[in-house]
């Protein structure tokens, strides 16, 4: 037989409270989400983005029951909204280069939650092309190489970041007899594709992480000179006053994170199916890793 303690008596009841408290805390907390209009987050027509802002939805919704809506459009529509309070953030904020007039413009309106992955972009050619040939950017100047691109860069929308950058990039190189074709990621790609069937070069406004480079041969250009800017992080950010208003948001963001390597798996599955098949998935698998992350576990939400 046990003895009686009445101080293990104590610890029991002690824990007890704890534990009705704790469970009393994340009801609350719960309601309190739910009762939140929801969060508004822009996204733009990005492999990439699409995979991270549809995860994060689940994520919120199931975790935290927080009601999100999501509202596509062009990056600098939603800076624009992002600043007037239209939106309440956009996950996909490229730094230090990409989206950098953007964030200078707006900044003082704005919130950096902090950084889910990391990125580049640049020009890419396929492996057709050979690099005694055109290995940097300054090849492209070499006689006779601007008509084997047709003289175009494939890219996507008119306007984004990396067109301005590029445009950028075509004045101070001074690389002359080319322009760029924009249409879209998948009308830049399908060109990419067309022209990869026929054994035809191409020239492309290339980032990664992202399919293509999972799917076609591709590789960037030299850019010693780092005129595209090196390696880019990818920013969440939202409009001034988000944290306040939704402190476990913001918190989830700050430690949101995607391995690059699956990120570019699943952009590539969901190709083949759809994002929104992928990303359920892929939450099942890692669900504790994604409560830690809403839980402000640094440490656990980068452990696969």
């Amino acid at each position: 037989m046990v003895a009686y303690s009445p101080h293990k008596k104590k610890r029991i009841g002690w824990f007890a409270g704890v534990a009705l408290a704790t469970v009393s805390l994340f009801g609350y907390l719960s309601v309190q989400a739910a009762d939140q209009p929801p969060v508004r987050i822009g996204w733009v027509n990005w492999s990439d983005t699409e995979i991270a802002v549809k995860l994060a939805n689940v994520v919120l919704e199931d975790q935290l029951k927080q009601p999100v809506k999501l509202v596509q459009a062009d990056i600098g529509i939603q800076f624009q909204a992002m600043a007037n309070g239209n939106i309440d953030l956009i996950p996909m904020v490229w730094l230090p280069g990409t989206h950098k007039a953007f964030w200078d413009k707006y900044q003082d309106k704005l919130e950096d939650l902090g950084v889910l992955y990391e990125g580049r972009i640049g020009m890419a050619v396929p492996d057709i092309v050979p690099e005694s040939e055109v290995k940097s950017l300054a090849d492209l100047n070499k006689p006779g190489i601007a008509a084997k691109f047709d003289g175009k860069i494939l890219t996507s929308e008119v306007g984004n970041g990396q067109y301005k950058l590029t445009e950028k990039v075509i004045n101070d190189k001074k690389i002359v007899g080319y322009k760029m074709v924009a249409s879209s990621e998948s009308g830049m790609l399908s060109e990419l594709d067309r022209n990869l069937k026929r054994g035809k070069w191409s020239l492309v406004n290339a980032w990664s992480p992202h399919w293509m480079f999972s799917k076609y041969p591709l590789r960037y250009l030299d850019d010693p000179e780092h005129m595209f800017g090196g390696a880019e992080q990818i920013h969440a950010v939202a409009r001034k006053g988000f944290s306040a208003q939704y402190p476990q948001v913001a918190q989830f963001f700050a430690h949101y994170s995607i391995p690059a390597a699956d990120l570019q798996d699943l952009m590539l599955k969901a190709k083949e199916s759809s994002a929104e098949k992928v990303v359920a998935e892929y939450y099942a698998a890692n669900k504790a890793r994604f409560a830690a992350m809403v839980n402000g576990n640094a440490t656990a939400s980068t452990t696969p």
